[in-house]
């Protein structure tokens, strides 16, 4: 009987350890980077010109080839983005896809910025779970928004989880920000 009982605990003891280990796993892996500085880390190479990004908003597009079901419709919908928003927005597309095979995507045709990083950056820095994954930088470097610029579950549609009208209401709180901090000082 004893036997039976000391096996028991510790058949709880192991469950309740597994469970608390599986429990912390997941919510690291699902830890959200608004609030937080953008993390530093090294491009390896640019496709292209290297992006002039002081003083602007940041959209960072993690993706990759193997994603194209939803990159063939959210790189359209980004490249209007950069258009329409150049004077406040820059995007950066970053993949750890070779620069070769990179090169030779033409549809869709990805019209800002592209740079190849180590996959290892990139799953140890951001721990990604789903392919693209993006982040809004706020000229600071804070994150503000993070995501899959397509709303998941439209298939047949290209809804949004990242609209015009959410950027407009990004930079507008933040020139707020910036010209509440300016009031505020000292030397004002």
């Amino acid at each position: 009987m004893k036997k039976l009982l000391v096996a028991g605990l510790l058949l709880c003891v192991f469950t309740l350890g597994t469970y608390a280990q599986e429990k912390e796993k997941k919510e690291k892996l699902q830890r959200s980077l608004i609030g937080q500085r953008f993390p530093d880390f090294n491009v390896q190479e640019w496709i292209g010109k290297k992006p002039k990004l002081k003083g602007k908003f940041v959209l960072v597009d993690f993706w990759c080839i193997m994603a194209y079901p939803v990159t063939h419709r959210t790189v359209p919908y980004q490249n209007s983005l950069a258009k329409k928003y150049k004077k406040n927005l820059q995007i950066v597309g970053l993949t750890h896809d070779d620069a070769y095979i990179v090169k030779l995507v033409v549809d869709p045709d990805i019209r800002y910025y592209q740079g190849i990083v180590d996959e290892e950056v990139i799953i140890n820095t951001f721990q990604l779970m789903a392919w693209p994954t993006s982040y809004l930088i706020d000229p600071d470097g804070i994150v503000v928004w993070e995501g899959n610029v397509l709303l998941e579950g439209w298939k047949d549609k290209n809804v949004f989880n990242l609209t015009e009208e959410m950027l407009e209401q990004f930079f507008k709180d933040y020139q707020k920000k910036k010209e509440s901090k300016k009031s505020n000082s000292i030397r004002s």
